[in-house]
């Protein structure tokens, strides 16, 4: 999201490579998941452990506005690149770090990925429960994402700081944190209140399933008095009966047109949200506000062709945002970033690949020696 906001990102990789670059289709040695989160950043690869390192990590933290890390809380102080030496060097820099359970705490030292986060804060018992099944871990990284949001705007805020005041900032973001904060069902919880479902519900349909979505009790109290729906349920039922009955109702109103398009009209006319539950390999294709909103964009896919990519979803008035390029190769800017960012000469950036401060991959080589 920086690098998309015009930031120029400096990804530091280790030798092994980071291990999104396993995941997802291959297209001239990038895969699918690293191209969507790197595309626009340009990459070094540096052995930290190896000697050397630590003082050129120093000089680019030197230059750099923002240092980004998700590394367990203690193990930058491990590199001599805690906060406070990074902050020794520039005084008005923002570091954000990025942790399952935070710098502080009991659990500082676990491991986190987004599933376990999801499972320990109560969010898949959750949705098992809704749905009357057992929990099963969902197809999107919720907690990475939230979190990855929520340190765009720490981060923000603090960049924002400094630059009033020249005083720089460690921002301690978890992952634990980023998503109750971000849980609107966590009254719930908080206040032993039944969980009431404002989100969807599906139904079957004229032309497929269909969502509808917003306080049940409203849309059927629309369909029963503006959409002619009648009420099925029988004198004095029960609360089950009586939901049960004008669900039931509810489908068969969804199934009584002719065609698709006119049970859409219909449910527009009555101004209710409705939505088509997409195959999720049809999406693009089939949703009409992909290329209206933009959506996609296209980069160099590094193989003479193009390769498709979602686009950053800000639009601006007065300014542009959008994915700049393609992902990077390990390695690929080690002489472009360090030139620039540090005026380290040729000659000094051979001895540190030498040294195997630095290292590339094969083609992030080739594509050096055709520069």
């Amino acid at each position: 999201m920086l690098s998309d906001l015009g930031a120029d990102v400096l990804k530091v990789e280790p030798p092994e490579g980071d291990v999104t670059r396993l995941m997802g289709r291959q297209v001239n040695g990038i895969r699918g998941y690293f191209h969507q989160h790197n595309a626009g950043k340009r990459a070094i690869c540096v052995d930290l452990l190896a000697e050397g390192a630590r003082e050129l990590m120093l000089d680019l933290a030197a230059k750099a506005d923002v240092v980004v890390e998700n590394y367990r809380p203690g193990v930058m102080a491990e590199f001599g690149l805690a906060f406070e030496d990074l902050l020794a060097v520039n005084p008005r820099l923002v570091m954000l770090s990025i942790s399952g359970f935070g710098q502080t705490g009991p659990e500082r030292s676990r491991a986190s990925y987004a599933p376990i986060i999801h499972a320990e804060m109560g969010f898949l018992d959750r949705q098992a429960f809704v749905d009357g099944d057992k929990p099963t871990d969902v197809a999107l990284s919720v907690a990475d994402t939230y979190t990855g949001l929520h340190g765009l705007v720490g981060l923000l805020a603090a960049l924002h700081h400094a630059r009033a005041t020249g005083e720089g900032q460690h921002v301690d973001l978890a992952m634990i944190n980023a998503l109750m904060y971000t849980d609107d069902y966590a009254h719930s919880i908080l206040e032993g209140a039944p969980i009431i479902s404002g989100g969807g519900q599906i139904f079957d349909a004229t032309g497929g399933p269909i969502i509808l979505a917003g306080d049940e009790k409203w849309w059927w109290r629309v369909l029963n008095t503006r959409g002619g729906v009648a009420d099925p349920t029988p004198p004095g039922a029960d609360l089950e009966t009586k939901i049960a009955s004008r669900r039931e109702a509810i489908v068969g109103f969804l199934t009584s047109f002719e065609t698709r398009q006119e049970l859409l009209a219909r449910l527009d006319e009555l101004n209710l949200a409705w939505g088509d539950v997409f195959d999720h390999r049809k999406v693009f294709e089939k949703q009409r506000s992909v290329e209206a909103r933009e959506i996609l964009t296209e980069v160099d896919d590094r193989d003479g062709g193009t390769r498709r990519i979602t686009q950053t979803p800000y639009k601006f008035s007065s300014a542009k945002a959008g994915v700049r390029g393609p992902a990077a190769y390990r390695g690929e800017h080690n002489y472009a970033a360090l030139q620039e960012w540090l005026g380290t000469d040729t000659a000094l950036i051979d001895e540190l690949h030498r040294n195997n401060v630095l290292l590339q991959e094969e083609k992030a080589a080739e594509l050096g020696e055709q520069r």
